[in-house]
């Protein structure tokens, strides 16, 4: 996912981009951006995301 909002870390000086999202009954969403857009409507999208443990993920990736 590309992000869009900029920040420069204080710590190391790199650009962390970051996105508006939030989590509501097990389902992500995230913010659109119309920052080019004349419109102050806010937007939001759900994705598909799924959280899961650490060793699952661990154990998922060892076999790809």
């Amino acid at each position: 996912m590309k992000a869009n909002n900029k920040k420069i870390c204080p710590h190391c000086h790199d650009v962390i981009e970051t996105q508006y999202v939030f989590s509501e009954n097990n389902q992500v969403f995230l913010k659109k951006d119309f920052t080019c857009s004349s419109s102050s409507k806010e937007e939001w999208s759900p994705i598909n995301f799924q959280w899961i443990p650490v060793v699952q993920l661990q154990e998922r990736l060892v076999q790809v």
